[in-house]
């Protein structure tokens, strides 16, 4: 069990890794890099959704990731104008790339499979060990591969405080932003009583 879980530990990074090298070298064609990833979404959601087809899934799934991915744009638009962070090397002086919005909902399809994975091999059904998961990979994960990122030139941050170019309070915001997320359908799958292994837990059935 120890070798499944260290490796389903260090799978994530393996694919941080490779995405976000992708994404850092292909950054000036950011409309290849939107086909490179709705192809990943759907070839991710239809692998997620057969493989293990849990009713009510591919609904989770969907609907967190449109969510998601609006949510993300709203914090980027908001980031962007206020001058918080900068796009780099976009055509027409833009500084939203197109990539974005499937960037932010593929996180959460990331982040589900993750905990899924764990859940299969470890018994977590207190809120409150899975919210401290959830916080571990929200802090550590999105912050490896915004480093990753912020390295080959995409982007950066003018928010000081910085850990390998990664503001401490863009760490912050993104545990909050993903483990608000994670409430939100929580309450959903308890409201319409949702079965789902990842959102039910024993504290709110």
């Amino acid at each position: 069990m120890l070798k499944k879980l260290l490796l389903i530990s260090f799978r994530p990074f393996i694919s941080l890794l490779i995405i976000g090298s992708i994404i850092g070298y292909f950054h000036k064609y950011d409309f290849l890099l939107l086909v490179l990833l709705l192809c990943i979404f759907i070839y991710r959601f239809y692998k997620d959704t057969r493989i293990n087809p849990e009713k009510n899934k591919a609904y989770i799934l969907f609907s967190g990731t449109l969510i998601s991915g609006f949510l993300g744009v709203c914090a980027e638009v908001w980031g962007i104008e206020n001058g918080y962070w900068l796009y780099y090397d976009l055509s027409s002086n833009r500084q939203f790339p197109y990539w974005l919005p499937l960037a932010w909902g593929l996180t959460f399809m990331f982040f589900y499979r993750i905990e899924e994975n764990i859940l299969r091999l470890i018994k977590i059904d207190t809120l409150k060990s899975k919210i401290l998961m959830l916080i571990l990979i929200s802090a550590i994960l999105p912050t490896f591969g915004e480093i990753i990122t912020i390295y080959f030139g995409v982007w950066s941050y003018t928010w000081s405080y910085q850990l390998l170019g990664v503001p401490l309070l863009a760490i912050f915001l993104l545990v909050v932003f993903h483990t608000s997320i994670f409430f939100f359908f929580m309450f959903i799958c308890k409201k319409y009583n949702i079965q789902n292994k990842v959102f039910n837990n024993k504290d709110n059935q």
